[in-house]
């Protein structure tokens, strides 16, 4: 009887503990995966900064849609995406220095595809913030690296103001 109650007692322990672990390991591995997303997603986003356009070039892969202010393109090479990020500089906010990450979320859509979903802000060398932006930008596994095959800009959503009750 104390054998009985004994594995009674125990038998919890282990059924579930391989479960947890897991679960455990899911989620190590997802906040593993969310840290690189975002640590490459800074890459890019540091080779804007510097407009270095080879740099900026080795993130995508072709053909790749941007969608930049409801101007949908297709940019089929890496001839092109340069001139079209050398054209996008020269129009940058007056006294860009740098670009900081204000928030992101990630939405896993296959095992081989995801969406960062960032906002982000530039500043000028006064570190005063002269724009803050919007993007959606997706991401394939291609030979075992992730690129960018779709960016598109979004408006920043204003929050709701609630009205008080008459």
């Amino acid at each position: 009887m104390k054998k009985i109650i004994l594995l009674a007692l125990l038998f919890p322990l282990f059924a579930f503990s391989q479960t947890n672990a897991l679960k455990k390991e899911k989620v190590m591995k997802k906040a593993f995966y969310e840290k690189q997303i975002i640590k490459n997603w800074e890459e890019y986003s540091k080779a804007f900064e510097y407009a270095d356009y080879q740099k900026i070039a080795s993130h995508f892969t072709y053909p790749l849609t941007f969608s930049l202010l409801d101007n949908p393109q297709i940019i089929s090479n890496k001839k092109d995406l340069i001139a079209f990020y050398k054209q996008m500089r020269t129009n940058i906010q007056d006294g860009y220095k740098y670009s900081l990450l204000d928030k992101s979320r990630i939405v896993w859509l296959s095992k081989d595809v995801y969406m960062v979903d960032a906002t982000y802000s530039r500043y000028n060398d006064e570190y005063k913030r002269i724009f803050q932006g919007r993007g959606v930008y997706m991401y394939k596994k291609i030979d075992n690296k992730w690129k960018m095959f779709s960016v598109s800009s979004l408006p920043i959503a204003k929050k709701k103001v609630k009205k008080p009750k008459q």
